[in-house]
């Protein structure tokens, strides 16, 4: 296994002031920071396919190469549901991006994007919790309650996933399709997505905080389903908070091997050497980070995690003897 630093903590989207890098900067930083390569937030302001003509698209190329780093994947967040307006046409213009970041995977030499089946931002739709046992994407109707709006989401994602699967197939490039709530709530609707779309191209993401739990066995038992099917995984880690009476009050996204990370990482890795991965661990940073002071964090938070999370993957493979890589044990922060 590799070690790579998702370029999507340096767009600038939850830092304060909307402090911001280039793709490029980013790049530099994944080399600095001792990864093995850096993955592509395709986005703006970072890796927006139609904001990289030829010659920037080469010396993307030769920057990777000089930096001695391998071009990971290309990292969309995509919503393939269609809209609630018969003339406003998203899941098109959806299959569109994803075609040309499918594109850009092929001319950067990256094997792999990922793609998800309906993100939302806020982890549910609007109306998830109006159901009748399903999610919905309806105020409640009679319709709704028969799960006729789930089942339609379903296939309009299904459809739109088997298309640019085709298309990648094509182009030589494998989509990760992430389990992320909505569509593919948990792991077994995303192996039955990739069942129904019955594309070779599509195989999985498996991110351990987005496992539906975080007990060893079931952590085990999660990734040897997925086996034969992983091909990308994110390492970031999920703490809960809690407030009056235990109740759940507000989650937060910290750095792995930190205070406040719970998460079985060692169990995750020996189970991914068991199953004999050896893709990219890819680590972000993609949801407000708060520092001391109650102030967004900056930059230089970015790096740091960014800099704590690579340490502490680096020395785990390393004690499990399953770190593929030439870079150091261990780099300081700058």
């Amino acid at each position: 296994m590799k070690l790579s630093l998702d370029t999507i903590g340096y767009g600038g989207y939850f830092t304060k002031d909307y402090e911001k890098l280039s793709l490029e900067e980013a790049v530099r930083k994944a080399a600095e920071y001792g990864y093995d390569a850096a993955c592509i937030f395709a986005h703006r302001p970072l890796g927006f396919p139609i904001d990289f003509d030829a010659n920037r698209r080469k010396k993307l190329v030769d920057l990777y190469k000089k930096l001695d780093l391998e071009v990971g994947a290309i990292v969309c967040c995509n919503n393939f549901v269609d809209s609630d307006h018969v003339l406003v046409y998203h899941t098109e213009k959806e299959v569109m991006y994803t075609r040309q970041c499918i594109d850009l995977a092929a001319d950067l030499g990256s094997g792999i994007v990922r793609v998800m089946a309906s993100l939302w931002g806020y982890f549910r739709n609007p109306n998830f919790n109006q159901g009748y046992g399903l999610p919905s994407f309806e105020t409640r109707s009679r319709r709704v309650s028969r799960g006729e709006d789930f089942l339609e989401a379903w296939r309009t994602v299904r459809e739109a996933l088997r298309e640019v699967a085709k298309y990648a197939q094509d182009k030589g490039v494998t989509l990760a399709l992430q389990t992320h709530p909505e569509i593919t709530g948990n792991n077994d609707e995303t192996l039955q997505m990739l069942e129904e779309v019955g594309v070779d191209s599509l195989k999985v993401g498996v991110d351990l905080p987005l496992l539906e739990s975080y007990e060893a066995e079931n952590v085990k038992a999660i990734v040897r389903k997925m086996s034969d099917r992983m091909v990308y995984s994110h390492t970031i880690s999920l703490a809960s908070f809690a407030t009056i009476g235990g109740a759940p009050y507000s989650w937060e996204e910290v750095t792995p091997g930190s205070e406040h990370d719970k998460l079985p990482w060692e169990t995750f890795i020996t189970t991914l050497q068991d199953i004999g991965y050896n893709g990219l661990l890819s680590h972000e940073q993609c949801s407000p980070i708060v520092v001391k002071g109650h102030e967004l964090g900056t930059l230089k938070d970015i790096d740091e995690r960014y800099v704590d999370a690579r340490n502490y993957f680096r020395k785990l493979l390393d004690k499990h003897h399953c770190y593929s890589g030439n870079k150091p044990l261990h780099v300081k922060r700058g």
